[in-house]
């Protein structure tokens, strides 16, 4: 390419080179964009001592942490999602069950159902498999899902109902 002018050799290596991936983003280009999207990202945390625990997400502060172990963008992505889960969606889930299963891998799957019982399992498979996106689309879908409104939760069935009763009508 010696021979070509210096801006036609840029075109060149534009073509040539493939794009960055979003989901190469650095580290410190992932916190900025949960600053900018008002999150506070901590690197350390009293909670970090426990063993195993990468990250969590501080409920109510929006405050994420970020434990010095492990993938750190894959924490942070992760916890971010939970995040999403709790003030964006309200606790309800975004993506099927089916849709996460595809998203998962075996041994994914496996850890999940050893580790959490069905209460949680749709949770923390959700913010794995989100965690997985390339970043562009994952905060696309972070600033979607957190500008729309969410409905409330459906009302408890009242005090003193059957139980059975509050089951048959949302299990047929």
């Amino acid at each position: 390419m010696a021979w070509l002018k210096p801006a036609a050799a840029s075109l060149v290596l534009a073509l040539v080179m493939p794009p960055a991936r979003a989901d190469n983003w650095p580290y410190q280009q992932l916190v900025e964009a949960f600053e900018q999207r008002g999150f506070r990202v901590l690197g350390s945390h009293p909670r970090c001592a426990e063993r195993g625990l990468y990250g969590l997400y501080l409920r109510e502060s929006r405050r994420i942490v970020v434990c010095p172990r492990g993938n750190l963008n894959d924490t942070l992505l992760h916890e971010g999602w939970h995040a999403v889960q709790s003030r964006c969606l309200r606790g309800r889930s975004h993506l099927g069950e089916e849709e996460l299963r595809r998203g998962l891998s075996r041994r994914d799957q496996r850890d999940l159902a050893r580790l959490y019982g069905d209460g949680r399992w749709q949770r923390e498979a959700e913010a794995r498999v989100m965690a997985r996106r390339d970043a562009v689309s994952y905060f696309r879908l972070m600033d979607e899902l957190c500008a729309a409104p969410v409905p409330p939760p459906a009302p408890a069935p009242p005090q003193g109902a059957p139980q059975g009763q509050a089951l048959k009508r949302t299990g047929s």
